[in-house]
């Protein structure tokens, strides 16, 4: 049986990266215990954070050294090897692509 996870291989542009996509607002703690789990194993700044709203819809915003983001539905949380970064939907398809086979990353 397979597990659930939030985060998924997508495959390149210039290397495989892990995102996460906002597709319901109950994914959005998942999302955020990723984020968490992400920087205590030191893959991203200490200094970044991951805050939930209590918008109608809910969003989140990410926080790091070059400010604040907002993950909104249909967006996408990318980790690649640069950090942590919110896509618009438009915007991450034009990069990546899902693997045809699904593999997931485990945190």
């Amino acid at each position: 049986m397979r597990r659930s996870t939030v985060a998924r291989y997508y495959l390149p542009w210039p290397a495989p990266v892990q995102a996460a996509h906002y597709t319901d607002p109950a994914v959005l703690p998942a999302i955020s215990h990723w984020v968490t789990a992400l920087r205590q194993q030191g893959k991203v700044s200490p200094n970044v954070t991951f805050t939930l709203t209590t918008d109608t819809p809910p969003t989140a915003t990410l926080t790091d050294d070059s400010g604040q983001h907002v993950l909104l539905p249909k967006s996408y949380l990318v980790l690649n090897h640069h950090g942590l970064h919110v896509l618009d939907p438009h915007t991450f398809h034009r990069h990546y692509q899902p693997p045809t086979t699904d593999r997931e990353w485990s945190t």
